[in-house]
């Protein structure tokens, strides 16, 4: 058997993929140094991690998750933490594994790494074995998910539609979000299914080569709005599983965060009189004033981690090609990104 989805693929969405191609094109196109690619695919695992967990109901910031990725304590709850910890893991697990099939076996491995820790050990990367439900906001039932006896039959079923040749020229846009929904609707395991589905979009696009640098998280979106995004997926059901809306709303998430990327390569792309050659140290300053408009001296040491004579010898070369702009004297010294069109 084979899961049949119900859609249809209406003017709009059409547009909205148009879009969405238009922009991974410039990504994919966009001179970017090799040296600044490291500093974007970070930042994607990190604010997957960060917004996955959050829509979760996870406590801990973007700064913390951020912390988190170094290798810092953040003194935050040990479940925070850990969901945190688990979910960056599964996503260099999967960078490294991105051409693996999407199976069972794949499933189970990716659901061990998400919730380990989290729950009993013998319920890790197995289907759950008890009646679970979809719960809102307000701890009331909005759905009931298939059986635990269903579920292996309903997941072959989704493997089976996946994996079909029928589906090789579909876009990618559509098969993940098509296989995101019917994911948590099965909820399969009992927990951690949200995540798992995300982070099996994340796949999905990865494999189709719609994110091959490994720089964009679509969880961010989500994250945005996060009764948006339960709504979307609930209407979705209530309409007798009519998944048009809910494929155009993931269609319209992956083009913002796509216009998100290319703003982010656009703000990198800084050059002055000359052409410089940025170390990754520099590169790193100018991430941080990109993300705090400026800064003074002292915090961008605790940042780096280097002595104020590094901080110094770093960005003498910056200030004298107007890259960065330097304000003030002494300790009111701050710094801040100057932005030279290309």
């Amino acid at each position: 058997m084979v899961y049949k989805p119900i859609y249809r693929i209406s003017p709009y969405l059409l547009n909205i993929i148009d879009e969405a191609s238009s922009l991974h094109s410039w990504i994919e196109l966009a001179p970017l140094q090799v040296s600044w690619l490291p500093i974007l695919q970070k930042e994607a695992k990190v604010r997957a991690a960060h917004s996955s967990t959050t829509i979760e109901g996870n406590q801990l910031s973007f700064h913390q998750v951020q912390a988190i990725s170094r290798g810092e304590n953040v003194g935050a709850s040990r479940k925070d933490e850990l969901e945190v910890k688990n979910y960056l893991h599964l996503m260099h697990w999967l960078e490294k594994n991105n051409k693996i099939k999407i199976s069972e076996k794949t499933i189970h491995k990716m659901h061990k790494l998400v919730i380990e820790g989290l729950i009993p050990e013998n319920k890790a990367g197995k289907y759950k074995d008890k009646q679970n439900y979809v719960i809102n906001e307000k701890n009331i039932k909005v759905f009931t998910p298939p059986s635990p006896k269903e579920t292996p039959k309903q997941m072959e079923e989704l493997f089976n539609w996946l994996n079909s040749p029928k589906n090789s020229d579909l876009h990618c846009i559509i098969l993940c979000a098509i296989f995101q929904h019917r994911f948590v609707s099965i909820h399969p395991f009992s927990d951690g299914n949200g995540r798992l589905a995300r982070a099996l979009g994340t796949l999905i696009l990865y494999q189709r080569e719609f994110d091959t640098k490994y720089i964009f998280s679509l969880d961010d979106y989500f994250a945005g709005d996060r009764k948006k995004y339960y709504l979307k997926l609930q209407q979705a059901r209530e309409l007798d599983d009519d998944l048009t809306a809910w494929i155009e709303y993931v269609a319209e998430g992956i083009v913002a965060i796509l216009k998100n990327v290319k703003k982010r390569i656009e703000d990198l792309q800084v050059s002055g009189p000359s052409q410089v050659y940025l170390s990754p140290k520099q590169e790193e300053i100018i991430r941080i004033l990109r993300d705090h408009h400026q800064i003074r001296g002292s915090e961008l040491i605790n940042k780096l981690g280097v002595t104020r004579a590094r901080v110094n010898q770093l960005l003498t070369p910056l200030i004298k090609n107007r890259i960065v702009l330097k304000e003030g004297q002494s300790k009111a010294t701050r710094y801040k990104l100057a932005l030279h069109k290309t």
